[in-house]
């Protein structure tokens, strides 16, 4: 499995880019299967994203600790065991920030990780025939470590051929 030039384009962002990102995606083809995020302050900083067979792996962009209870109140979308990412959706809150992410499979199933009230419609973004969601590049609205929490405000995915 390799990566290649497949979701580069400004096509395949949802939401917007900016200098504030970060890369979530699996080591040594681990397939992607679900994302869980976290919102402090009502902003949507902290992103986990889950592998088969791998260990879970964060973006943290929220100012201090992400504890229990955010964690329980985060929202997750988890997909079955052997399901494979083909396509990427998000909508948009009045703020433009993320409110919610869904995970499509090959066989048409979906999961939401729902965060906010969202005003706009789900846009979806979809790997090119036979390839897959190996993860997510992350755009937030501020640097991590700041005084404040950065909110997710865009993503990619990223799609490796699976052939």
């Amino acid at each position: 499995m390799s990566l290649g030039r497949a979701g580069e384009g400004e096509e395949m962002v949802l939401g917007q880019t900016t200098d504030y990102h970060t890369s979530l995606i699996a080591l040594s083809g681990h397939d992607f299967y679900g994302l869980q995020i976290a919102v402090r302050r009502h902003r949507p900083c902290q992103v986990r994203a889950f592998f088969h067979d791998a260990p879970p792996r964060a973006a943290q962009y929220c100012f201090g600790r992400v504890t229990q209870r955010h964690v329980t109140e985060a929202g997750s979308g988890i997909l079955d065991a052997g399901e494979r990412v083909n396509g990427v959706a998000a909508c948009f809150t009045a703020t433009d920030r993320v409110g919610a992410v869904r995970l499509y499979t090959f066989s048409g199933e979906a999961v939401t990780a729902r965060v906010g009230n969202c005003v706009t419609e789900f846009r979806t973004v979809w790997c090119e025939r036979g390839w897959t969601v190996q993860g997510l590049q992350l755009y937030f609205d501020r640097p991590a470590g700041g005084l404040s929490h950065a909110s997710l405000v865009g993503m990619r995915p990223l799609c490796v051929d699976s052939a």
